[in-house]
């Protein structure tokens, strides 16, 4: 008996290391795609040997016949991977929730680390923010110039406003971000290839930095689940490939949240304000998981004392102060800042419902000009007041600061579905909050959100776009019809 128990243990040892090892190749497959100039899984960049690690991964793909393929073939074998990354990483989990024993961080840490070597060194993935970035930065670091007011338009003899979508466009980032932009091309230099390298290293060391933090916040709230919320981030497909193979400054942002949180739960309130502030200061969406946490700070009055009031609200005045003196936008440059995604993207769920407005009013007046701009506001308002609404009914929830995860998560996810500018990569810093809300059912509905949002993207996939809201959708109201199963209360 001792002797079947000691090999079943075991196997299922042994599971976790063999999903590693799928992944590990699911990866190399993206890399290899993304070096791949026909697909649009990796985006304009000038070539270089560097950006396919060295010439191996361009390699790799004409030994494996995958630079062969057209463009729809690449879209098909992107989409196939996917599949396996995520039937890997889901397995794994089950496992990992079934047997309730955990994984050592090092495997779990480890993988992930060997999974982002392998898109590191390959052009940026799906979205050429990463230049907007380097663009930004330089125009602090070279041309002393403000980035809120001045856009890489005007310095047409850098080569990095070639590869931007919109060199038009002035910086909608939190000031210390741009700093952290300025530094990391003074570093990097002229060269367009280093800047890319330097900015998804950047990325990368946040992101591993992220997983540290999460895993030392998950000992100290959910011991017997620590294994589980931190490979929910460590491993998840979209995470790794949007943040890491993107560049994307998210990984800054989710650091200093979870920072932030960490602060907070070892007692140190006014250091943890302060954290979520600086994130703040990097993306503007971070402002929606401070107010929780100043929610949580009020609440506990009793151990609160005048002095840890004073320096939080210092903390929130004079942080953003300082650093927006050197390069003040004016109140229109913070106006854009905030109201950046007034839009539409095809994934978002308030894109449904404005063409579901949209065909009743083809319908009822014959599709007359001004009808469709009407609609559009109409479906932006309805999103907004629905997102308010949900937004400060969680934020009088929280209780104690067991709450104050669990309903952060929830924040996360109302944003997910309510916004109207959804971009793949936010689904990075969603689901590492619903990890760390120690809820299975958030992270379940953060695992089916970022899989269904992985497949989004410019002609990465055959998808069609309209799929994507009404997926979403569906997770939605089914999260809605399961929520009591993952409340605080429930565990």
């Amino acid at each position: 008996m001792t002797e079947d128990y000691g090999i079943l243990k075991k196997n299922l040892s042994r599971r976790p290391a063999l999903a590693a090892a799928v992944m590990f190749v699911g990866f190399f497959v993206v890399g290899m795609v993304a070096t791949q100039r026909r697909s649009t899984l990796g985006v304009e960049t000038p070539r270089s040997l560097v950006l396919s690690m060295g010439g191996f991964l361009s390699g790799a793909a004409r030994v494996l016949g995958v630079s062969s393929l057209s463009k729809h073939g690449l879209s098909i074998l992107y989409t196939c991977t996917i599949v396996v990354l995520f039937a890997a990483y889901i397995w794994t989990l089950v496992l990992l929730a079934r047997n309730g024993k955990g994984i050592g961080r090092g495997f779990i840490i480890g993988s992930s680390i060997a999974f982002c070597a392998l898109l590191l060194f390959t052009p940026p993935m799906l979205a050429k923010d990463l230049f907007n970035y380097a663009a930004y930065g330089k125009a602090i670091a070279v041309h002393s110039r403000n980035p809120y007011l001045v856009p890489p338009s005007a310095f047409p003899r850098d080569h990095l406003a070639r590869f931007m979508d919109v060199p038009d466009a002035v910086s909608v980032y939190g000031p210390l971000f741009n700093y952290i932009a300025a530094l990391t091309t003074w570093i990097a230099g002229k060269s367009v290839v280093a800047n890319i390298i330097a900015f998804k290293l950047l990325a990368f060391i946040f992101f591993v930095g992220s997983l540290f933090v999460l895993d030392d916040l998950a000992r100290r709230t959910k011991k017997d689940r620590r294994s589980f919320i931190l490979l929910a981030a460590a491993w998840n497909p979209l995470l790794l490939i949007h943040i890491v193979g993107g560049g994307h400054n998210d990984a800054i942002m989710i650091f200093f949240m979870l920072l932030g949180f960490l602060m907070y739960r070892k007692g140190r309130a006014v250091l943890a304000v302060s954290s979520v502030m600086l994130a703040v200061m990097i993306k503007s969406t971070a402002a929606l998981f401070l107010i929780p946490i100043l929610v949580l700070f009020v609440r506990e009055n009793a151990k609160r004392g005048l002095r840890q009031y004073i320096l939080s609200a210092v903390a929130i005045i004079g942080i953003p102060l300082v650093l927006y003196l050197p390069y003040w936008p004016g109140l229109s440059g913070l106006k854009k800042t905030v109201t950046v995604a007034s839009g539409f993207s095809g994934a978002a769920v308030p894109h449904l419902l404005s063409q579901v407005l949209d065909f009743f009013a083809w319908i009822g007046s014959g599709f007359h000009s001004g009808a469709h701009s009407l609609v559009h506001g109409v479906a932006l308002g309805i999103a907004l007041v629905v997102f308010l609404a949900l937004f400060l009914y969680l934020c009088s929830r929280v209780r104690n600061y067991r709450s104050l995860l669990y309903y952060s998560g929830a924040i996360a996810l109302v944003f997910l579905f309510s916004t109207s500018w959804l971009m793949a990569w936010y689904g990075g810093f969603v689901m590492v909050l619903v990890a760390l809300s120690g809820s299975r059912l958030l992270t379940w509905a953060g695992v089916a959100s970022t899989f269904v949002l992985s497949f989004y993207g410019r002609h990465v996939t055959p998808i069609d776009v309209r799929v994507f809201p009404v997926a979403l959708l569906a997770i939605a109201l089914v999260l809605l019809f399961l929520r009591k199963r993952g409340s605080p209360q429930a565990g």
